[in-house]
Order: structure tokens, then C-alpha cells, then sequence
């Protein structure tokens, strides 16, 4: 029988139809099963990443402190990547990869609490490049290198292990590691291990923020304390020397006045012409304004000027009076003071209102002022304001022969009031403060 033979380069239908098409079916099995564990991988790597997100949320929530919020997000990486132990390293000041308390799954007496490992920018070590340059090669379910490090430093027993980067933006915080899969580590566990380090160095640095702003904060209430203290101290020393400057007023040159019109009625007595008469009249008719000046000046500045027996509203209106009888300027009046501030507001309200009224005596050009009060908060609002020329209020402000203003508002401060100044030139000028009664 002969044999049909087929051209070069044919093959037989049946071969044709049967081992091509088999190729072509497995080919198209193998795909989807590939893409559906890809899927399912990728799926789980997801939801570990969004858990432990919400870990890291939930304990920085629960404001833990860092050693217990590192114990509770490391258990729970571990959970995530089926690790037995898991550790946060933190970079030192030295430049050594250290603890960062509390790890998970490690005895008391671990080695690693001890743990120093140099890890600098410009070495090439394991540890460098995994801190600095998050460098990783997984083989195996491990990282060789890496579990050759942890044996270099008495971490001995250690199966397997992998570890991440742990940074905030362009900064290096640290490593994250973990020890010991049953079925080893994947490149998954590494990428939600940088998720986990990612989001812990956000809370690393907003820690360090809130820290560096409570001492900024302490630093601030005890410079404010300090400037307070200083405040009164400066208050304390200004009534002292106007109290001593009262005292020699009264007592030394209201005192040498009264001497010399004594001593001039005396003359004049003796004397028997009327041309020295006249002229004795004249210099006694100068003594007396001399003195009569004098005694203005020390009503102002005596830290006393507030005689407590008459009370807050009748010395206010008293010294309305001397303005007005001084200077022709018209005063207007609306006290409505609640019913009993204490001593020390009364001292303040009246030492800021006399202070007011002094800079409207001598810079303002008024022709009425305005003196008002009322309770307002559990506290009294006063405001004084005058029809006068008025002045920028922050040239004048610290300006010599204006710090009148400025005491105003360091009275109010040290209260624990306020005090606004409010004047344009040409719009007159109001003072306005506030302290609590109590």
C-alpha cells in the first residue's frame, strides 16, 4: 500500500485542529485565573491599607500617648501582614536607627530594646538605603539582608522579616519593620507597611507640632506673666514717685508759698507807701496763682487724686467741674456704674478717666467733652470722647508727652479689660475701656 505524503511545510487537519486550539484554551484559562488572583490580591492589600489608616485615626482620636499608640497600631500591622512582631525604629539624634516604644510581640527583655543601628545618608548599608531610599528586596518571603542585620545585633531566631521607610513628607523618621510570617512576607505587606508608616509620620509630626506649640504657648504665658509683673512693678514705681512728688509739692513748695504771702502781709503792713503798696499787692496777687496752679497740679498727680469717701461718680464729676472751670470746655455726664465695684476698679476707672481728661486739657482744642458709663458684661464700659482736633492714634500712641495712652491701655490689660483709642485729625478723639467688676 502506498503512503500519501503531503508537501513541505503542511501538516495533517486533525494535527492542525486539535493541538493549536489546546494551546490557545489553557492560554485563555491561565489569563482570567491570573487577573482574578491579581484582583483578589490587590483587593485584600486595599482593605489592609484602609484599616490601618483607620487604626492610626483611631488611636491619635483616643489622644493615647505615643508609647501605648505604637503598642496598639503595631499589634495591628501585625494582624494585617500576618506578622508576629512588629517594630517602629526612630532615627536618633546621633544618626542610629533606636527603639520607638512599645513594640509588639517582643519580651521585656528583648534585645532590641537596646537596639543602636548606624544609619547615615552617606553609607551604603542595608540600613541606610532602606531609611534613606526605601530599598527592599523581598526573595523568599524574606529579606535576606535584612534578617542578617537583625542577627549582627543580637536579634537572633529571627525567620524572616521586612521592613519600610517611615517618614513624613521629605523627612526621615525611621523604619518600620516586621518579623516572622508563617507563609512569608510579599510585596503587599510591604506596600501597606508604607501606608501604615506613612500615616504614622503624619502623626509623628503633628505631635511634634502640638508639642513645640504647648511650649511655645508656656513660653508666651510666662513672657505675659513676666510683662504683667513688670506692668505693675512700672504702675507701682509711677505712683510712687507721684505720690513723692505730691508730698514735696505739698510740703515744700505750697508750704515755702504760704511762707512768703505771710511774710509779704507782714511788709506790706510796715510799709507807708503807696507805690510799694501797689507793687506788694501785685507780687501777692502772683503768689496766690503760683499757688493756686500748684494745687491743680497736685490734684492731678497725686495717685490719691480719688477720695473713696465721696465716691466714683461724684470725684469723676468733680474733676468735669475743674475742666470746665480751668478751660471753658462744656462737659456732658451719663454715669450708670453698677452698683458696687470694688475699690480697685474704682482706683483704675477714675486714674484712666482723669488720664483721658488730662490729654483732652492739654492737646485736644475741645469745646465739649463726654463722659459715659454703664455696666456692660459683668463689667463696666467707660468712654470718654471730645470734639477736639485729634491725631493719628498710632503716631501718637508711643510717642513722648502721649504715654498717657499707653497707660490707659496697660491699666485695662492688667484688669483684665481692654482699651480702644479711636481718633482721626479733625474728628475729635474717644477713649474707651472696659475692666470686669470683679
Amino acid at each position: 500500500m502506498e503512503v500519501a505524503t503531503l508537501p513541505a511545510g503542511r501538516r495533517p487537519a486533525g494535527a492542525s485542529g486539535t493541538a493549536e486550539p489546546g494551546r490557545l484554551r489553557a492560554n485563555g484559562q491561565l489569563r482570567p485565573r491570573q487577573r482574578a488572583r491579581a484582583a483578589q490580591r490587590l483587593e485584600k492589600a486595599q482593605a489592609a491599607a484602609s484599616i490601618a489608616l483607620g487604626a492610626v485615626s483611631s488611636y491619635l482620636e483616643a489622644e493615647m500617648e505615643l508609647p501605648a499608640f505604637f503598642s496598639h497600631l503595631a499589634e495591628t500591622v501585625a494582624g494585617l501582614v500576618g506578622a508576629r512582631r512588629v517594630a517602629f525604629l526612630r532615627l536618633s539624634s546621633a544618626g542610629n536607627l533606636v527603639l520607638q516604644r512599645e513594640p509588639y510581640g517582643f519580651p521585656a527583655q528583648s534585645p532590641i530594646r537596646g537596639l543602636r543601628i548606624e544609619a547615615k545618608p552617606g553609607d551604603d548599608g542595608i540600613a541606610t538605603r532602606l531609611v534613606y531610599r526605601d530599598e527592599l528586596d523581598i526573595r523568599g518571603g524574606t529579606s535576606a539582608a535584612l534578617d542578617a542585620l537583625w542577627q549582627e545585633h543580637g536579634l537572633h531566631g529571627i525567620r524572616n522579616s521586612i521592613a519600610v521607610s517611615w517618614s513624613a513628607g521629605d523627612r526621615r523618621i525611621g523604619a518600620l519593620a516586621a518579623y516572622d510570617s508563617k507563609r512569608g512576607f510579599t510585596n503587599d505587606d510591604a506596600w501597606i507597611l508604607r501606608v501604615a508608616a506613612m500615616a504614622t509620620g503624619l502623626v509623628w509630626q503633628y505631635r511634634e507640632a502640638e508639642e513645640e506649640l504647648d511650649v511655645a504657648v508656656e513660653r508666651l504665658e510666662e513672657a505675659m506673666a513676666a510683662r504683667r509683673q513688670l506692668l505693675a512693678n512700672v504702675a507701682s514705681g509711677g505712683d510712687e514717685a507721684r505720690r513723692r512728688f505730691a508730698s514735696a509739692l505739698h510740703d515744700d513748695s505750697l508750704q515755702l508759698l504760704t511762707a512768703a504771702e505771710l511774710q509779704l502781709e507782714r511788709i506790706r503792713s510796715d510799709s507807708d507807701s503807696k507805690r510799694q503798696s501797689a507793687q506788694l499787692d501785685q507780687l501777692a496777687l502772683t503768689i496766690r496763682k503760683v499757688e493756686d496752679s500748684l494745687r491743680r497740679l497736685l490734684s492731678t498727680v497725686s495717685p490719691e487724686a480719688l477720695d473713696l469717701t465721696v465716691g466714683l461718680k461724684e470725684a469723676i464729676r468733680d474733676r468735669l467741674e475743674t475742666l470746665r472751670v480751668q478751660t471753658g470746655i462744656e462737659t456732658d455726664i451719663d454715669l450708670r456704674f453698677p452698683d458696687e465695684p470694688t475699690g480697685e476698679v474704682e482706683s483704675m476707672v477714675f486714674k484712666n478717666v482723669a488720664e483721658a481728661l488730662i490729654n483732652v486739657q492739654k492737646h485736644s482744642h475741645a469745646t465739649r467733652v463726654r463722659v459715659a458709663a454703664a455696666a456692660l458684661d459683668g463689667g463696666v464700659v467707660v468712654e470718654v470722647s471730645d470734639d477736639g482736633t485729634g491725631f493719628v492714634v498710632d503716631e501718637c500712641l508711643y510717642m513722648p508727652g502721649h504715654l498717657g495712652l499707653l497707660a490707659m491701655k496697660e491699666r485695662a490689660q492688667l484688669a483684665g479689660g481692654w482699651c480702644r483709642i479711636v481718633s482721626e485729625p479733625g474728628a475729635g478723639a474717644k477713649v474707651e475701656f472696659w475692666v470686669p467688676i470683679t
